[in-house]
């Protein structure tokens, strides 16, 4: 029997996306800021990623300010500094010193990557698009890089678990891959 579901929670049902850390600003002036609502739209050359972001984070102060960022995958490693810096504003604080994370330089953009993240998408915002409080971040991705031992193509579970943001202080981890056969 299926239970109803608060539409003020509705989202919890579809929300269990990747765990991203985004990071805005300049080597000498940066932030980061954990991330959960962000989706690729469209895969090929270009591919763009939207973000959601609340106008309010101080984060997206330092975005706004050169149009660029840099979207970070953490692993399961992770978790704990992944939580702090979703859970405190980098406004009087260096979330990177605090956490313990590593800026360093991008290799296209001005944000810096998060070192000890698997993967990096640099990205330049082509379009933003208001909605309520928050606002659409249309994304171009201009560079790429993962761990090739994680990565071929997809992630690979086994070797790299992925977090998932489930709700308040929960996270699920991607730890199998699993194949469909193909088309008769």
């Amino acid at each position: 029997m299926k239970k109803e579901v608060p539409v003020s929670q509705a989202k919890w049902i579809i929300e269990a996306g990747c765990v991203v850390l985004v990071t805005g600003g300049t080597m000498e002036h940066a932030n980061v800021m954990t991330f959960s609502w962000q989706t690729p739209v469209h895969t090929s050359n270009p591919c763009i990623v939207l973000l959601v972001v609340n106008r309010i984070r101080y984060t997206y102060e330092l975005i706004k300010q050169n149009n660029e960022l840099v979207i970070n995958v953490p692993g399961a490693d992770l978790l704990e500094p992944t939580h702090l810096v979703g859970c405190v504003t980098g406004r009087g604080i260096d979330k990177f010193a605090k956490s313990g994370l590593t800026p360093v330089a991008a290799n296209v953009v001005q944000p810096p990557l998060v070192a000890e993240c698997a993967g990096h998408l640099e990205c330049r915002i082509v379009e933003v698009h208001p909605v309520q409080s928050h606002d659409l971040l249309i994304c171009e991705v201009v560079h790429a890089s993962a761990e090739e031992e994680f990565f071929d193509g997809a992630w690979i579970p086994e070797k790299f678990h992925t977090l998932h943001y489930m709700h308040g202080t929960k996270y699920g981890l991607l730890t199998r891959r699993v194949e469909v056969g193909g088309r008769d």
